[in-house]
């Protein structure tokens, strides 16, 4: 069990964590010895507000920093690890004891000299990973999903951490596991090295290699005699691939001569729209909205698990295909009828 004391810390006391997972990638272009706390303060504030979207449930530096003032405070401590020879090392609150140190420096109104910390003694490798996966895994304040994989990718292949054991710290189901870290793998063979320049790697585009991870999708393209460079090619082409859904349709669009052509000509929402759609018969035809709304929520809601194998184990994705066009249609048709509400 991990157990810490309540201490309120000096703030030049404590180093930040150059080693954080969630801004590595963004101080991996500096030598270790020359990054400076300004460096450190750029990269926390670019990777929150790259994240900074509908989705996200991380507030920027410059809301954060608003929270702080207003309640002259935070309320859940940082966790700070005292190393034997004295050293203080934060490990979970980078951000906000930068904003700390910076509302210090410009004599903010307020005490901001020392911080509530939870304070571990000689935390060793694992532990701090157990603190961090708990924290930002499936804590409050999660990282992206690139910094996650990565940071699982390193636990088992660097530190030889078992899966058994990443998968009992972070939660989740081994498949999910398995796919994130092989998604990381992926992208980084593929496609890292099409990136010439370090801003062309666009971490939003991670989840593309996961939906690759789906067999039905690898064998679609390996059996086209296409490859993991071309997979990587389409998904950094955004006018090709757009929304990263749409790598599900891949087996069905390949499988199909004349989309594929389009395909590769074109992007995957014109080759989409050749595919054959099943004709509805007279009763669905003249059935109402609410009736097939009801009727597929009844019909999702019985789906068995011999079903449900069934479907994953379709060539081409026909169901899952469809799915995702009638998700795409009806998110459409709730907007308009939200927008004219």
């Amino acid at each position: 069990m991990i157990s810490g004391k309540f201490q309120d810390l000096p703030i030049h006391d404590i180093e930040l964590d150059i080693r954080n997972p969630r801004i590595r990638r963004l101080l991996e272009y500096y030598q270790e010895d020359s990054i400076t706390e300004e460096a450190l303060g750029l990269a926390l504030n670019s990777y929150s507000t790259e994240n900074d979207g509908p989705a996200s449930n991380s507030a920027t530096p410059v809301r954060l920093r608003e929270s702080i003032v207003a309640n002259r405070g935070i309320r859940q401590p940082i966790i700070v690890n005292r190393h034997r020879d004295g050293r203080m090392v934060c490990i979970e609150g980078n951000t906000r004891l930068y904003i700390y140190r910076d509302l210090h420096k410009n004599e903010a109104e307020g005490d901001w000299s020392n911080i509530p910390a939870l304070v571990h003694d000689e935390l060793e490798g694992e532990s701090i990973d157990a603190i961090r996966l708990q924290a930002h895994l499936v804590g409050p304040r999660p990282w992206d999903a690139y910094s996650k994989a990565r940071y699982l990718h390193e636990l088992q292949n660097k530190e030889h951490m078992s899966l058994t054991r990443i998968v009992a710290l972070c939660g989740g189901s081994e498949r999910d596991v398995v796919r994130s870290i092989q998604a990381y793998a992926d992208m980084e063979a593929f496609y890292r090295p099409l990136c010439k320049a370090a801003s062309e790697f666009d971490v939003e585009r991670f989840s593309g290699f996961v939906e690759f991870q789906a067999p039905r999708v690898q064998d679609a393209i390996f059996r086209h005699g296409f490859d993991g460079t071309d997979f990587a090619k389409w998904i950094k082409d955004k006018s090709r691939i757009g929304s990263l859904a749409e790598v599900r349709q891949l087996p069905a669009v390949l499988n199909d001569e004349k989309a594929k052509e389009i395909f590769l000509k074109k992007n995957m929402k014109e080759a989409v729209k050749v595919l054959d759609r099943p004709a509805m018969n007279t009763d669905l035809q003249n059935a109402s909205l609410a009736q097939l709304a009801r009727a597929l929520e009844t019909k999702a809601g019985q789906t068995s698990m011999q079903e449900l194998r069934a479907f994953r184990e379709e060539d081409d994705g026909h169901t899952l295909r469809h799915i995702d066009l009638a998700i795409e249609a009806l998110e459409f048709l709730r907007t308009e009828i939200d927008a004219g509400s």
